[in-house]
């Protein structure tokens, strides 16, 4: 199951303010063929909403790095998985920040890892490979990069600084 919620503002809600923020949470799973959505309007951006409607549920969930979601993971049968998007996005972050700074440093490095498994998912997609081929490709080719890819961020988050954009960036693809 993918989840994520976005902000949504009602004009018309009994009992709350107009300028208020609730939110859609949005929920995608099921048949990879055939996925559902799930819309669930809350006013709240709570932990305990994702919790409680998925009370029951064993399995992955795929989410950003929002703290709501730690709680799910914590759940018996439930493994909590990120979003390389996201992580992406965070050393990205980085490289922008040098503005104009041609020297290729450890967020360039980091990126190109990215890039190098996001090939792998265009393979995925352009074979049009079957599940047991898409799960043997990624343990050939994928599995190895993420070992080499984790013990790296790992050496390098023992000397970066967690709260700058670097560490920051470090930590979240930790997680």
């Amino acid at each position: 199951i993918n989840i994520d919620e976005t902000p949504v503002q009602v004009l018309k809600e009994p009992g709350r303010s107009n300028t208020g923020k609730s939110y859609m949470w949005v929920y995608r799973g099921g048949n990879p063929e055939k996925p559902v959505l799930l819309y669930q309007y809350h006013p709240t951006r709570s932990g305990d909403v994702p919790s409680t409607f998925l009370d029951g549920y064993k399995g992955y969930i795929q989410t950003d790095g929002y703290s709501g979601y730690d709680a799910l993971g914590r759940k018996d049968g439930i493994e909590l998985v990120g979003c390389w998007a996201h992580a992406r996005r965070k050393f990205m972050k980085v490289i922008n920040a040098k503005s104009g700074k041609k020297k290729t440093g450890i967020a360039d490095k980091a990126i190109n890892t990215i890039r190098r498994l996001y090939a792998i998912e265009k393979q995925v997609r352009e074979k049009q490979l079957s599940p047991d081929a898409i799960y043997r490709l990624r343990q050939e080719e994928a599995k190895p990069i993420l070992i080499k890819f984790h013990n790296w961020l790992l050496l390098k988050s023992d000397t970066t600084p967690p709260k700058g954009l670097l560490g920051n960036a470090i930590q979240y693809t930790l997680k």
